[in-house]
């Protein structure tokens, strides 16, 4: 019988994948995610100061207010 219909064996599979994929959200959690969040932080701070922002009363109107000839 192939290995992968063996059905003694979906216990283990099912354990080992569980721990890959446990194993791959906490490498996430504690790694990347704070990388990403600095880098989010860093760059709303730069993108603070500049002129061209828009303003948050603009930020809450829909997308084609924002993106409406008008403005130009």
């Amino acid at each position: 019988m192939m290995p992968q219909l063996e059905t003694a064996t979906y216990l283990t599979q099912y354990r080992w994948t569980l721990i890959a994929l446990f194993l791959l959200f906490s490498f996430l959690v504690v790694s990347v995610l704070p990388a990403v969040k600095t880098n989010f932080l860093i760059r709303r701070s730069i993108g603070a100061g500049w002129t061209g922002a828009p303003k948050t009363s603009d930020l809450n109107k829909g997308p084609a207010s924002l993106w409406s000839w008008d403005k130009i």
